[in-house]
């Protein structure tokens, strides 16, 4: 079973470069794509928006070093 989406026309595959770039996607990125919901979406989004600014957190790199005592802060 393929996870990429097909036609009856003709299969799609990814390039090299295409399949290579996918490395390049923020985990971030794959997580919000995965909430169906606009409603959760935006609710999360206005949550890290508020954190941030709480924080003087400024670039996604910064989330990587919070710990649960910053959550709790």
């Amino acid at each position: 079973m393929s996870i990429l989406p097909t036609s009856p026309d003709r299969e799609q595959r990814l390039t090299v470069a295409q399949f290579h770039q996918l490395a390049d996607v923020p985990p971030e990125a794959e997580w919000f794509a995965n909430l169906d919901n606009p409603r959760t979406r935006r609710a999360y989004q206005t949550d890290l928006r508020d954190f941030m600014s709480f924080t003087a957190n400024t670039r996604p790199e910064d989330f990587r070093i919070v710990t649960p005592a910053h959550v709790l802060a």
